[in-house]
């Protein structure tokens, strides 16, 4: 009986051995024409074939074990392989879809400590978008003259049809007919390009319709946009998510870019409403896009129209779309009280002053250079039906954390009242003379150089970014760039300069030629992120953080918040 029970056991063990033998595997990789890829296992090479409808994913079979990826010329041939050697953690069928020449497909990268609760207008839903652990791939497919088309008009408006596929360790996510186009102002004008990608009616991403994808050309750490979205999460505001992908067009490897999602169509019923129809319904978005849109009054109403953009309609219910209720709003701020004793009061029932005071911390903490206060940009007011009032919103933070055109010296002196453009803005001026919105931003001002932004808190989230995107950001670094236009960025400085008092009033002359100047010189990556830089328009990221949180607690040591 016992010798009957060892051999069934064996052969169960052989049975399981042998189907354990095969696995799949999964690379993602652009080929050249006349080669293919293949898997490298126990010094033998195995062929893998292309996906008929993802054509930079390969797949096929082969003895488990210790493996690399290879490409293969048309005599099956290695041509290249990976330099370092893959081991599943554990048996499995088959691989994540790898990325060829990544060392690694997930890992666990650290987030910011949650410093506030979230404001009570929040029921974010729970798209799965956004995956913390790794870099999706986005390979996007579409007609290649209409294309280059696009490429080479960078400062037109041109939309092309594209299928787009957003490929992750775990699963391949597929919109077809969608629309890619590019956006941005400055951003036009670099060799690597935004886009903007809008998917068809009754068809979304995972619960979007409307994605961009941030260059971030400017930005050359890589790192500061996706921390200023994580310090909006961590003060509880309403605010994009973020993630990184890897933009393959057709069979051109684009870049590293940063996914985000911008204040159009169903973002707020995923913000506001949980990914339902909002209750209440859709009011309308109004945008602040520099200069003098501050919020001051103009003397023509035709002015409104011509600075501030509507980026999204009331729905049908609450239509058509028009400038009456930011017309009313700064008819309200031009007489707001500031002494009564119901100013607060009165305040919050035009307002949520709670997301204009957390996003003045928000912009000073994380110098938001391109915001409400250094460049009255990048800032929206979104009719908040629910609670029939503004909620104040913001996005775009490229220029963020050290790095932009404003005076630096202003930006980290650690006195907010120094801080550009904090003494001119009448939102801010107005909310300011309230003892109790004083006091209250005071505190959470101090509160946030503690316990958000202080090299404790940030170190850890920064290494684990360095430690995900270093391979990412070298590889970027070597793509030949698509913006096919003659125009250079420092062409259009010149431009920018000449019309400054329109495009960023506030601008220091002398950090704007820096600007120029550091993008001539080539810096270390890691000196980019640790610093110094010695350059006046970018400090390297963690400098900024170390700075800057040191120098408002010692602002706030000698001259202590307000208490009530």
């Amino acid at each position: 009986m016992r010798f009957l029970l060892t051999v069934l056991v064996a052969v169960v063990y052989l049975k399981l051995s042998v189907e354990a033998a095969n696995i799949t595997y999964n690379v993602i990789s652009v080929t050249e024409s006349g080669h293919t890829m293949g898997v490298l296992v126990g010094g033998k090479t195995y062929p893998l074939q292309a996906s008929e409808t993802v054509s930079v994913l390969h797949s096929g079979t082969a003895p488990s074990g210790i493996y690399n990826y290879v490409k293969l010329d048309g005599s099956q041939g290695v041509v290249e392989q990976e330099s370092f050697k893959r081991q599943l953690d554990k048996l499995l069928e088959a691989t994540p879809n790898e990325f060829y020449n990544r060392s690694w497909t997930t890992q666990h990268v650290p987030e910011l400590p949650t410093l506030l609760d979230e404001l009570p207008a929040i029921h974010r839903s729970n798209s799965t978008l956004h995956r913390r652990d790794q870099i999706a791939t986005l390979y996007i497919s579409g007609d290649r003259k209409q294309l280059d088309l696009m490429h080479s008009n960078a400062t037109d408006e041109v939309k092309v049809p594209v299928d787009m596929h957003l490929i992750e360790a775990d699963r391949i996510t597929t919109v077809n007919d969608a629309t890619i186009k590019l956006v941005g102002r400055s951003s036009r004008w670099n060799p690597k390009l935004s886009y903007s990608l809008k998917t068809p009616k009754h068809q979304d991403l995972l619960g979007f319709r409307h994605l961009k994808l941030r260059a971030n050309a400017l930005e050359p750490s890589a790192i500061r946009e996706i921390l200023c979205y994580d310090i909006m999460k961590s003060m509880g505001l309403p605010t994009s998510g973020a993630s990184y992908v890897r933009v393959i067009l057709n069979d051109q490897p684009v870049g590293l870019f940063l996914m985000i999602e911008p204040f159009k169509s169903n973002w707020y019923k995923n913000e506001f409403g949980g990914g339902k129809k909002l209750k209440h319904g859709q009011g309308i978005t109004y945008h602040g896009y520099g200069g003098p849109t501050d919020l001051s009054p103009f003397a023509d109403r035709k002015d409104y129209e011509t600075y501030y953009h509507i980026v999204q309609n009331p729905d049908k219910k609450h239509g058509p779309p028009s400038y009456d209720r930011l017309l009313d709003f700064i008819a309200f701020l031009e007489d707001a009280p500031t002494t009564a004793e119901d100013a607060a009061h009165t305040w919050n029932k035009h307002i949520d002053v709670e997301s204009v005071i957390r996003s003045m911390v928000c912009e000073i903490i994380a110098g938001f250079q391109d915001g409400y206060l250094g460049n009255a940009n990048n800032y929206f007011l979104y009719d908040n039906l629910a609670e029939k009032r503004f909620t104040f919103l913001a996005a775009d933070f490229d220029n963020s954390l050290g790095a932009g055109l404003l005076k630096m010296a202003d930006t980290w002196s650690g006195n907010y009242t120094q801080y550009p453009g904090f003494a001119i803005r009448p939102l801010v001026q107005k909310l300011i003379k309230i003892p109790a919105f004083k006091s209250h931003f005071e505190h959470l001002l101090l509160k946030a150089a503690q316990q958000l932004i202080s090299p404790a808190s940030t170190n850890p989230r920064i290494d684990g970014l360095v430690k995900m995107l270093r391979q990412d950001v070298e590889w970027d670094a070597s793509l030949p760039r698509m913006n096919k236009g003659t125009a250079t960025y420092e062409d259009q400085l010149g431009d920018f300069m000449a019309d400054k008092d329109k495009m960023f009033p506030l601008a220091d002359p002398e950090t704007v030629k820096d600007v120029v100047h550091r993008n001539r010189k080539k810096l270390p990556w890691d000196t980019l992120v640790d610093g110094p830089t010695h350059l006046l328009s970018l400090t390297g990221v963690r400098e900024w953080f170390e700075h800057q949180s040191k120098a408002i607690q010692d602002y706030f040591e000698h001259n202590p918040p307000n208490s009530l």
